[in-house]
């Protein structure tokens, strides 16, 4: 599971982190931070600032497991407190996009695809929608759903988007036998296979 790497290559942060007033549904200051942390893979810096102060949002404690378990800082329990409160752990559009990163770093693609759903429907943010839209469409593709996919590849490239995402995304919509050849897909789809679905509770 540590191989598993958040897919999207076009990484899109908080852009409204700057401010001095952000809106409580769009997301607090500290999730902005380790939003774009987790985007970049920043692992060490995610323990250490959690470390040098309590960390208050429910979903930045789960970004900081999945680095502490990222690190070999902790193990199987990890993933096991990553999944708990899945419901609970979603209290702000950017507490969505965040879970649906981490879900599908460890594997969830159905988790990662209830989460990136959440965040698209809520926010009035057009990078983070549009980050949504990407994410909906991987899991559409690990999960099967290419005409699903190929929709949403549709609404993407009329907003316009990284170019390099397309020309790795496309191809497996429109011709799913070439998945196995992209080995985190080929991956997801297999985990996906046999893990049984996880509701939110």
């Amino acid at each position: 599971m540590k191989k598993i790497l958040i897919i999207i290559t076009a990484a899109l942060g908080c852009l409204a982190c700057g401010t001095k007033d952000l809106d409580p549904s769009f997301g607090t200051e500290e999730e902005c931070r380790y939003d774009g942390m987790q985007l970049k893979g920043q692992w060490e810096q995610i323990v250490e600032e959690a470390a040098e102060r309590p960390v208050q949002s429910l979903a930045c404690q789960k970004v900081v497991r999945l680095a502490q378990y990222r690190l070999g800082q902790a193990g199987t329990e990890a993933i096991r407190e990553c999944l708990a409160n899945t419901k609970e752990v979603i209290t702000s559009e950017t507490a969505a996009m965040m879970m649906s990163d981490v879900y599908i770093q460890l594997g969830f693609a159905s988790l990662a695809q209830r989460a990136a759903f959440e965040a698209m429907v809520k926010t009035r943010n057009e990078e983070l929608r549009g980050r949504a839209l990407q994410r909906l469409t991987e899991t559409a593709i690990i999960t099967r759903q290419y005409d699903v996919a190929r929709k949403y590849i549709a609404v993407i490239e009329e907003r316009g988007v990284s170019q390099e995402w397309l020309q790795t995304i496309k191809p497996m919509a429109e011709h799913p036998e070439t998945i196995g050849k992209n080995p985190t897909f080929k991956n997801l789809q297999e985990q996906y296979d046999k893990t049984e679905d996880i509701f939110f509770m």
